[in-house]
């Protein structure tokens, strides 16, 4: 059968890269369908596009759900190391480049000014420097914008390579130079404090802290020297009064800033560390400007402490574990304490086996002093096979300790990583005493952060959380009912000028559970968000079989007043196919336009199945009056063209997930029909849409009530916003062999649409719907294993 060429849409800067025909389907197939495996290991998430910048590194451009927006992640470099982003927008267009010292500003939005450019006849020079806040020679990305006219020039200087001293007008370089006309400025730059011992493994992604530093509005009459000193900013503080909280590792997101023209013209700088080791951002108080706008903005994230170590006559201790990024692909596989404990210390230098020799340490918590010429994962091991419940490693020098000296080695028990004193505090400590190690690795709630200050940095950047004056979400994930359930999130927030948006995936500790997160409230910053299942992996040293995740997206953005309570849940049974949200049905002339999303829980959150190796297996299916028109295994989404005139048409989706970590909906059919007719404007076509209301429990469990039965509510709706008339009650029928037998349900009329009682039963229960309406809108749909039954 020959099947008619579909006509591509047309696909923009964040669009997708690569489009295929598949049986008369035209089918969209991300770039990085199949993820590029660094030298070190790490994969990036499926992605619809990448841009090289500069060195070999890249940056991934995804779809964010139907926001609207495009996330932005960086990709590992080839030490293996997932680098930091630098995202800068201006007239121009959007710019991005990662922290690594050889990236360059690559255009993901419009175009990047021109590299190289003529100075002004009149043009003047300035010379910069950098300073950490330890006093050394610090990384700097600085940033000097005209106040009058709204073009930029941006240096990049790095301890290494050294920059060079070239004095140009080129609007990018990695000189300490750059030529300017006489004016109105702001000259202001991200100072990267370095490690007190440079890593070897994970330069471009591991420093010691980030400044915001400069001056925002001065004049330029002349030669002048910018000594850019991050011992002149202050601490961002932030106090949680009546919550112990923490910064947890990543937990420092985002530190940018804001700034326009006097014409008007704007810039936006983001700098979105990878990773911190003392968790700090640090801001220079500043004038108030008098010349256009000014606004910093910072994300931060705020934990219940994940790991506290506290011992008589010893100071206050800071622990934190080593970077889990180098010793485990998912955080399921990094070992950390759960609950607390009261553990004797045992020093065991190097934990050399010399030092170990016929040491036994009975679940002691043991004191390794940090070797250069060992691994982490070599020291911590050895002292586990001696017993060692806990590993703590002190620094041999200043400093934190910040080089695993080597990758690719899981550890055995929870590996925490203390300073020189700190450490030596504990070496010190009577042999008497005990060390209460405690550790909550699932917070009850999270602080995500977003902050603005406008017109100026304030003399001490300071800020309360009182839960009482933010807004507040109540989180729910529902896992699976018997197999182990991980889970990652991630919380995407923009401003209204924004089409990019970077965030970080976190781990959801604990499985199925219920966390109440805190936020800012402020109408201008929105937000969507995401939850995977099972948990990403951020790294791929140790092979597993492949696995496709199900993403569940929230629809839409959400903007917080004060004292707004939500709730948000993910998850929850039935796991059914749904047409996308943000791309519905819809029909312009003789075409037609499908995205099927396999993955769609019972709130409305959504994301796409499709085959590949972890042995899911989909197919869509499109036809009119009985004739395809178009099918794919591949993505679920594209375009086919219809006949001319009136049809029936009719869409079927299957999907397969015999994954391990899955144990519901194992097994979907859904099909809509519907009449459909040539048109000269876009029209949403009625697909009759099913939803399902059950009170299950965290693991997707209902209690059958006092005769074995369960009640369901059903409520159907029109894709097109029609209210539908059924032509009769829908026919619900039940399994509890997986399909092999159905018996009926009975169906009765409620307020909120229909009450479905299931015949009575225990174990997975399937389910199987049909109904239609007077429009002739028709909907068939099988979930084998919807939910747990329990009596």
């Amino acid at each position: 059968m020959t099947m008619p060429l579909s006509i591509p849409q047309r696909v923009g800067a964040a669009g997708l890269t690569s489009l295929a025909v598949v049986a008369g389907l035209l089918t969209a197939v991300p770039a990085a369908a199949e993820p590029r495996t660094s030298a070190a290991g790490l994969a990036p998430p499926p992605a619809a596009r990448t841009v090289s910048v500069g060195d070999g590194t890249q940056v991934a451009l995804t779809p964010l759900g139907d926001t609207g927006a495009t996330s932005l992640a960086a990709l590992p470099g080839d030490d293996g190391a997932t680098p930091g982003l630098v995202v800068a927008t201006s007239r121009t267009g959007t710019t991005v480049q990662t922290t690594d010292p050889l990236s360059t500003p690559t255009a993901i939005d419009g175009h990047a000014p021109r590299l190289r450019a003529g100075a002004a006849t009149d043009a003047v020079p300035l010379h910069f420097s950098a300073v950490g806040r330890d006093g050394r020679v610090a990384d700097a990305y600085i940033t000097v914008f005209d106040l009058d006219h709204g073009a930029a020039w941006t240096r990049q200087l790095a301890a290494d390579p050294t920059p060079g001293d070239e004095c140009s007008a080129a609007t990018f370089a990695r000189t300490t130079c750059a030529l300017v006309p006489p004016g109105r400025y702001s000259v202001m730059a991200f100072v990267s404090t370095l490690p007190a011992q440079r890593p070897s493994i994970g330069a471009s992604r591991t420093f010691q802290n980030l400044s915001l530093v400069g001056e925002p509005e001065t004049t330029v009459r002349g030669e002048r020297t910018f000594a850019f000193d991050a011992r002149d900013a202050r601490q961002l503080a932030i106090r949680t009064p009546g919550r112990d909280t923490k910064v947890p590792p990543q937990g420092t997101m985002l530190l940018g800033y804001d700034r326009t023209a006097a014409d008007g013209s704007p810039l936006s700088l983001d700098m979105h560390p990878a990773y911190l080791l003392d968790q700090h951002f640090y801001l220079q108080p500043t004038a108030k400007v008098s010349v256009g706008t000014f606004q910093v903005r910072t994300r931060v994230r705020l934990e219940a402490p994940d790991i506290t170590l506290s011992a008589p006559t010893a100071p206050r201790l800071h622990p934190e574990y080593v970077d889990r990024t180098w010793f485990s692909d998912r955080a399921s596989d990094f070992p950390v304490v759960d609950g607390r404990s009261r553990l004797r210390v045992v020093d065991v230098g190097h934990a050399t086996e010399a030092d170990l020799a016929g040491r036994q340490l009975h679940g002691a918590l043991a004191l390794v002093t940090h070797s250069a010429k060992m691994s982490i994962a070599e020291q911590s091991n050895n002292a586990a096979a001696h017993g060692a419940g806990v590993v703590v490693i002190r620094n041999d020098g200043p400093g934190d300790i910040s080089d695993p000296g080597g990758t690719g080695v899981k550890l055995r028990v929870p590996t925490i990583r203390l300073n020189r004193a700190e450490g030596l505090a504990l070496a010190r400590l009577p042999r008497w005493a005990r060390v209460t190690v405690g550790g909550q690795p699932a917070s009850p709630y999270v602080y995500d952060l977003y902050l603005r200050e406008k017109q100026r940095i304030p003399a001490h950047p300071g800020y309360v959380a009182i839960p009482g004056q933010l807004a507040t979400q109540v989180s729910t994930v529902h896992g699976q009912p018997t197999r182990r359930s991980t889970f990652s999130e991630a919380a995407y927030p923009w401003q209204p000028s924004d089409a990019f948006v970077v965030s970080t995936v976190f781990p959801f500790q604990g499985g199925p559970r219920t966390r109440t997160e805190y936020r800012v409230p402020d109408p201008d910053t929105a937000w969507a968000y995401a939850v995977f299942a099972p948990g990403s992996a951020y790294n791929v040293m140790f092979p597993e079989p492949p696995v496709q995740a199900m993403t569940l997206s929230r629809p839409g953005r959400d903007s917080y007043a004060a004292h707004q309570r939500d709730r948000l849940s993910f998850g929850r049974a039935p796991i059914t196919a749904a047409p996308n949200p943000a791309r519905p049905v819809q029909r312009s002339g003789d075409l037609m336009r499908v995205a099927v999303d396999g993955f769609t829980d019972a709130d409305g959150n959504h994301g796409t199945e499709y085959s590949d190796a972890s042995g899911v297996h989909t197919h869509l299916r499109i036809s009119a009056d009985g004739t395809l028109v178009g099918e794919t295994d591949n993505l679920p989404s594209g375009t086919v063209r219809l006949p001319a005139g009136g049809s029936r048409v009719s869409i079927s989706f299957t999907a397969d997930n015999p994954q391990s970590w899955n144990e519901l909906s194992t097994h979907t059919d859904s099909s809509w029909s519907f009449p459909s007719s040539t048109s000269d404007s876009v029209q949403t076509q009625p697909l009759l849409l099913p939803g399902y209301d059950v009170g299950v429990d965290l693991h997707n469990r209902v209690r059958a009530g006092r005769h074995g039965r369960v009640a369901v509510g059903l409520a159907l709706r029109r894709a097109d916003g029609v209210s539908p008339t059924l032509s009769a009650a829908p026919s619900v029928e039940a399994s509890y062999d997986d399909g092999t037998t159905w018996r009926p349900a009975t169906v009765t009329r409620d307020a909120a649409g229909w009450r479905v009682e299931l015949p009575a039963g225990s174990g997975p229960v399937s389910l199987r719907l049909h109904a239609q309406d007077t429009g002739g809108s028709v909907v068939d749909q099988t979930v084998v294993r919807a939910f747990d039954v329990v009596r």
